[in-house]
């Protein structure tokens, strides 16, 4: 088969567009936009990473190996050491999470870019890549991506699964929000108070929408303040939620761009949080 190479200006003034009538062209010219900021952000991140500095300080405890003790509570240089460490520390942790959000945001982004070349190519799939789904195991694969951390750190993992049939869906969306809900919850409960932490998914009829499924990932973690319960799905959320609840904008956009919605609750702090994805789905008895 041979390939038909399509110009930028050929794509621009092509009849196929999207349901607004925007041009596959200039959707896709706002998504490459959209990567170059991630991109441009990631590469910021990292160049800023103080990781010489970890370099520095093992020099100065090796110079002094044969008396650390004295050198960290005796020397003026050395007493210094364990409170640059801790702020090294935060800071190393709130970029890698920073990191994390803005390369979550581009594998959105390159997926969305995928879908749109695909469908200016052939636009009877203009609808997307949607496929067979299991929710439950939706759930159950994105818990095994993080089982080694889940039981390093005590989480009890209960399973809440109603009957709710297979659906058709885009699945590489789906799978995108469930594990950054999981991702999410599990940074909510390492500082968890809880004696035994858990993380329970639910997956049921949606009650109040026909034609929805309603999948839920509840964690017994450090909680949403009331004030940021409207704000954690922003872009940029404001102090120390930004750094436990990463790549949930992304995920509200996913979970837009599926038809459904994504909101969450929390009776505030270290009482956990609940969020709660409503989906459409097309049922497969429905479509035989």
């Amino acid at each position: 088969m041979g390939t038909t190479t399509v110009s930028a200006r050929e794509l621009e003034m092509s009849s196929f567009s999207t349901k607004g009538g925007e041009s596959v062209f200039h959707k896709m010219r706002n998504v490459l936009n959209s990567v170059h900021v991630s991109a441009g952000l990631i590469n910021h991140q990292l160049r800023e990473l103080h990781v010489e500095d970890v370099g520095r300080v093992s020099d100065m405890l090796e110079a002094h190996e044969d008396n650390v003790g004295w050198y960290l509570t005796q020397d003026p240089k050395g007493k210094k050491i364990p409170h640059f460490l801790g702020q090294l520390s935060q800071e190393l942790r709130q970029t890698h999470l920073h990191t994390l959000t803005e390369l979550s945001a581009l594998n959105y982004y390159l997926e969305q870019l995928e879908y749109l070349l695909t469908a200016g190519q052939t636009p009877e799939r203009a609808g997307g890549f949607k496929d067979t789904v299991k929710f439950s195991a939706v759930m159950d694969e994105a818990v095994v991506s993080h089982q080694e951390e889940l039981d390093r750190m005590g989480i009890v993992v209960e399973q809440d699964y109603h009957s709710v049939g297979e659906g058709i869906l885009e699945v590489s969306k789906l799978r995108t929000i469930v594990v950054n809900l999981i991702r999410n919850a599990i940074n909510a409960m390492h500082t968890t108070v809880v004696q035994t932490p858990r993380l329970v998914l639910h997956v049921l009829p949606c009650p109040d929408r026909d034609g929805f499924v309603r999948l839920q990932v509840e964690d017994t973690g450090c909680g949403i303040s009331s004030d940021c319960l409207t704000r954690v799905f922003s872009p940029q959320q404001p102090g120390f939620q930004a750094d436990l609840l990463p790549n949930l904008h992304t995920s509200a956009l996913a979970a837009k761009d599926l038809g459904g919605s994504l909101r969450v609750w929390s009776d505030g702090p270290n009482q956990g949080a609940i969020f709660t994805l409503d989906l459409p789905v097309i049922h497969m008895e429905e479509t035989r």
